[in-house]
């Protein structure tokens, strides 16, 4: 048994780890033993920062609202059959704290030897890792913005460095988070549940003028359950399949995985100024039609139902 994360990690790094050819000898970034640090850093971090969430059911969905003439309708009637409202009962887990950053993932593909690229479209540009350009798009401390299958292989690289259940999170995990535990009175993923929709509002400037993606956390304040960005900042990857039916075929389930099989991911996009937090967007192929690959950002669960700081002590 493992009995602390400073021993779980010596362990991890026993093997090799690091593939460094070709490397920059001038740049500590592309020092065998600096990124090596970053490794033991970014283990402990993704540790550190999972919050612990605890399970419960709630109406997953477009659960609408009655009007004042008595008569229930759901938010969005063109898809309310899409997000049919469905109870679901979710077991503990945990959820990072924030979206993976640039930094977080050029580390994860050095330690595995993985190239750093730049795809677009049929193309793929050689790039440097740890771009310290706050106005580059692969700035360190931006959100990651990477395939699903990308996303998937860290979270599970992250588990096989830890010991820890470390996966992508479900739609139903993510929607529950965003929701503050899955509260029909918290319409919006911001911290407060309140949307950001007025120049006057204190955070309006830091969502609507700097454009782009900014650094993680940066944009507002964390929600109730310290979670940042699920509203905002760019759209996340689940590891659930896409189906139009799978929930109202399914209205009442516990711990929901999604589709055994299909040809689509979800992305989950919360907005700051628009009621659509409720809804699993579609995630689209590999490829989009003018070959473009899709690539989203992402955060990483533990899927336990122990807090990750009580599994170390035990």
């Amino acid at each position: 048994m493992i009995h602390s994360l400073s021993r779980l990690i010596s362990i991890a790094l026993l093997p090799p780890m690091v593939t460094l050819s070709g490397c920059n000898p001038d740049d500590p970034s592309w020092d065998e033993n600096s990124v090596e640090k970053n490794i033991v850093e970014i283990l402990a971090g993704a540790t550190h920062n999972q919050m612990f969430i605890e399970g419960g059911s709630f109406t997953m969905g477009d659960f609408g609202a009655t009007g004042n003439d008595g008569i229930w309708r759901p938010y969005f009637p063109a898809t309310a059959e899409k997000n049919k409202a469905h109870e679901v009962t979710l077991s503990s887990y945990s959820l990072a704290k924030h979206k993976t950053t640039w930094y977080e993932f050029d580390t994860y593909q050095l330690a595995t030897g993985s190239p750093i690229v730049v795809t677009l479209s049929d193309e793929v540009f050689s790039r440097d890792p740890y771009d310290r350009d706050p106005e580059s798009y692969e700035y360190i401390e931006k959100p990651a913005e990477v395939t699903w299958q990308q996303a998937k292989s860290y979270c599970l690289w992250l588990g096989e460095q830890t010991g820890l259940a470390f996966d992508l999170p479900t739609s139903a995990q993510y929607e529950f988070a965003a929701r503050n535990r899955g509260s029909n009175k918290w319409l919006f993923a911001t911290h407060d549940g309140k949307p950001v929709d007025s120049i006057d509002h204190p955070y309006y400037d830091a969502i609507y003028e700097t454009g782009g993606r900014g650094p993680v956390g940066s944009r507002l304040p964390a929600n109730p359950l310290g979670l940042y960005d699920l509203a905002g900042n760019g759209r996340e990857w689940v590891s659930d399949w896409f189906s139009e039916t799978y929930y109202s075929e399914n209205s009442e389930i516990t711990d929901p995985q999604g589709p055994v099989k299909g040809t689509k991911r979800v992305i989950r996009a919360l907005g700051v100024g628009s009621l659509n937090f409720s809804f699993s967007h579609i995630g689209r192929s590999e490829k989009l039609s003018d070959g473009f690959l899709v690539q989203e950002g992402f955060r990483c669960a533990v899927q336990s139902p122990e807090p990750v700081a009580r599994i170390f002590r035990n």
